[in-house]
């Protein structure tokens, strides 16, 4: 493996353990075991790492036309391309769009269009809500709520009728149907506050704002190095993102 590429490797999982240390694990134990699957290039492709896409198809690592994870995708490639396109990264484009057809633009009127609300406008907050079967982030894919609707029999219509209904709590991702856990729609309402925390869901001019410093372990030494700083909430301690950084108007 090249020295360009272990150190894409290394800069992108520390982006990912700050946005999500659950998937951050498991990305480090599909790196460490040479597994350069979906997971790892979609992230790769999602934080601009062109490098580590290149490696793993150069080299055979992955067949980007084998059949998605994401439901709303036919293959690996049409996946990855989205994302490139979704984030305005020509040279990702450029390459998908050569390694398919070196004379054909993929096109830019995909019909998944519709389903994701991810914006190029890095100003606004994207919250994010990752669901642990399929791994996408229910902002972006979909979610469903479901209501109750309470019947009863009309002895004047004769038939039953509504006579009252009622949202549940409960959400539903829409890629792959399965049940998010303690999340209801009010808080992923408020998770579009930014400021709001994205993991305890409180505020964080409540909770305040705390800054805090990686230890990396560094096999050579057999000690821990000092890490980058990052800011996290005052509650839970989970990492705030860029934007509410910014927003906070924090260095």
């Amino acid at each position: 493996m090249k020295s360009n590429v272990k150190k894409d490797l290394d800069t992108l999982s520390k982006n990912l353990y700050l946005e999500s240390p659950d998937l951050w694990i498991e990305f480090l134990d599909k790196v460490n075991s040479g597994i350069f699957d979906e997971l790892v290039l979609f992230f790769a492709t999602k934080y601009n790492y062109i490098s580590i896409v290149k490696y793993a198809i150069d080299n055979n690592l992955i067949d980007i036309n084998s059949k998605s994870r994401n439901k709303e995708f036919a293959t690996i490639y049409d996946h990855l391309a989205y994302v490139a396109r979704q984030n305005n990264y020509k040279d990702f484009s450029d390459y998908f769009s050569n390694l398919k057809n070196p004379n054909k633009e993929i096109s830019q009127n995909n019909e998944n269009d519709k389903t994701n609300i991810k914006t190029k406008n890095k100003d606004i907050n994207i919250p994010s809500v990752v669901c642990k079967k399929c791994k996408s982030n229910i902002f972006e894919v979909g979610y469903i709520v479901c209501e109750n609707k309470i019947f009863k029999f009309s002895p004047d219509e004769n038939k039953p009728v509504e006579i009252a209904k009622e949202d549940l709590n409960s959400v539903i991702c829409y890629n792959c149907n399965s049940l998010i856990e303690d999340t209801t729609p009010k808080d992923l309402e408020a998770l579009c506050d930014i400021t709001t925390c994205i993991n305890c869901k409180n505020d964080l001019r409540s909770t305040g704002i705390i800054d805090k410093r990686n230890l990396i372990y560094n096999k050579d030494t057999n000690k821990f190095d000092l890490g980058d700083t990052y800011y996290a909430c005052g509650k839970c301690e989970n990492a705030i993102n860029n934007q509410q950084k910014e927003y906070f108007k924090l260095k």
